[in-house]
């Protein structure tokens, strides 16, 4: 690996002063690519079980122990949107776990699909019609039953949402047979079917709620709470329904309160005015960790910090200016200056732990000599091309700025335009796609292929056109990726569908649309003695059974 230039130590020192970095903390970076089963050690040791899947589960509940009525947590973004089909943030995933079921849910220890609104399902010998059985005294919280209907009226509708129709694209037909028996009929066999099923989005709906109010209709789940206030950019409450089939819950309120600064937060931790401070600022993580009164919980993150190249734009449809800017990101540098080396390098094409992700993946390791040969591939010079880069925090700041000292020792002129979060997913989602370089991230942790047909898949339009998929930031249109998933997506013999996701990789390597750039941490500070939590690495935390001691 070529050196660093002294000039982007110099840069670096800056940029240590500005964000408050310290050298010390850098052991949390490692420049190779991650096992498949892969899940970093926590810097700093949690509170509670680190499961094989990289969630941290609190102490369980005891049953003796008398528990305060109320947990407040302090969450970082606001919740806007309380209709599962109507938004995939964190904050309000966290809502529809504490309102919702889902037909199925995953199982933070093992990963593997599990029961939950259903309690147990058959699969026909083709792979295409599933037969649920619902729990029998399953209820919503106004106390009606849920039944299949209920499970019909969500997935049609599922069809209609942006953010949900890509989990049901195989689905032809579902039919309420009774009202504990539904059978899901798909186009074909979809080897990740049951775990996309998991996810927030596909949380059962009320029929006769949503069709009474179309609006707050959606706000209505058979979950362990319901709604008992929800005030936008203020804070978000819920009361324990006491007719749940399982039994209640052992914490009667929960509310969700937002503070914007991390700062802000930390000081509601430490005075006691919230029991949970979700995603602290990391230069206050051992301040934590050393308060007798608290405990830091840290678990490695699925939130892959990338940087999507839009192909179609002049000199980025050129694969070898997107191989030189890949040799141009310095990763280790990125870890150590905008993540206070509290991340772990990224090489992959799928989020770690996820099924097919390719240990020996070719990784594009920053060396300007390598970099300034593919732009010499390229046809263009040195001074040919100028690029804008949108970020919209600190730490993207920190790391396009190395990005741009890299590209300028090369020839190629980098333009960071600073924004606010809203702003640059409303220019990501814009139909016009008129942006070339981003610093973004992208979370998932369920299904490989949805992973990959939503970061770099495309779908095949009446004209004989190629349209990009909803997270495809890259603009990446390539039929024969596309017949890859397919195979793969259908492929029942594991070790071969093994296979077929490396080869995925490596051909997206080869094309290489986006840099992968690392994982950091979820980070939480919490009131000593905090029981019942499951802090997941996608963020999305769970927080049914949470509670503290009196």
């Amino acid at each position: 690996m070529k050196k660093k230039s002294l000039c982007l130590f110099v840069i670096l020192s800056v940029l240590l002063a500005l964000v408050g970095c310290s050298k010390g903390s850098s052991s949390g970076s490692s420049a190779a690519a991650p096992a498949e089963t892969e899940a970093a050690a926590p810097v700093i040791e949690s509170a509670g079980t680190v499961t094989s899947t990289g969630s941290v589960k609190s102490a369980e509940v005891d049953e003796t122990t008398n528990y305060k009525d109320t947990v407040i947590i302090g969450i970082a973004n606001d919740v806007n949107n309380l209709d599962p089909q109507g938004s995939n943030t964190d904050a309000n995933m966290m809502v529809f776990y504490l309102t919702h079921e889902r037909l199925v849910n995953i199982d933070p220890d093992t990963n593997e699909v599990i029961p939950a609104l259903a309690e147990s399902w058959t699969v026909s010998e083709d792979g295409c019609v599933y037969d649920f059985t619902l729990a029998a005294d399953a209820t919503f919280t106004d106390g009606t039953p849920c039944t299949a209907e209920d499970v019909k009226f969500t997935y049609d509708r599922a069809k209609d949402s942006s953010f949900a129709m890509q989990k049901v694209a195989d689905v032809v037909s579902v039919e309420a047979v009774d009202p504990t028996h539904v059978r899901i009929t798909l186009s074909k066999p979809n080897q990740d079917w049951l775990t996309l099923m998991a996810h927030g989005g596909m949380s059962i709906l009320s029929k006769a709620a949503c069709e009474k109010d179309p609006v707050k209709g959606p706000y209505l789940g058979s979950g362990m709470f319901s709604l008992e206030e929800w005030i936008p950019g203020s804070h978000c409450s819920f009361v324990r329904y006491d007719g749940y089939r399982k039994g209640p819950a052992p914490t009667r309120r929960i509310d969700l309160k937002l503070y914007k600064e991390a700062s802000t937060r930390l000081i509601a931790l430490q005075t006691g005015e919230i029991d949970v401070c979700i995603d602290p600022s990391t230069t206050d993580l051992q301040r934590i960790a050393e308060d007798p009164k608290l405990d830091l919980i840290q678990t490695p993150n699925v939130v892959m910090l990338y940087m999507p190249m839009q192909m179609e734009k002049p000199g980025l449809d050129n694969v070898h200016v997107r191989k030189a800017l890949a040799h141009a990101m310095d990763k280790d540098s990125i870890v150590f200056a905008a993540y206070d080396g509290l991340a772990t390098i990224h090489n992959n094409y799928i989020n770690r732990g996820q099924f097919g992700l390719n240990p020996d993946i070719h990784v594009y390791e920053y060396d300007l000599e390598k970099a300034a040969a593919e732009l010499e591939l390229s046809g263009y010079k040195p001074g040919d091309l100028t690029f804008h880069i949108m970020v919209d925090n600190e730490a993207k700041k920190t790391a396009a700025l190395i990005f741009q000292n890299s590209c300028a020792q090369i020839g190629i002129n980098i333009v960071l335009e600073e924004m606010e979060t809203a702003a640059l997913k409303g220019k990501l989602n814009d139909a016009a796609l008129d942006y070339e370089l981003a610093l973004y991230q992208f979370t998932d942790d369920l299904g490989t292929d949805y992973t990959l047909r939503n970061q770099h898949g495309s779908t095949m339009q009446e004209d004989g056109t190629l349209k990009k998929n909803g997270s495809n930031r890259c603009n990446m249109k390539d039929e024969k990726f596309n017949e890859m998933l397919d195979a793969a997506l259908v492929e029942t013999d594991v070790e071969q569908r093994r296979q077929d996701y490396y080869e995925i990789e490596n051909y997206l390597d080869e094309i290489c649309p986006i840099v992968p750039i690392c994982t950091s941490y979820i980070n939480i500070g919490a009131k000593k003695g905090l029981v019942g939590a499951i802090w997941k690495p996608d963020a999305k935390h769970d927080f049914r059974l949470i509670a503290l001691p009196e």
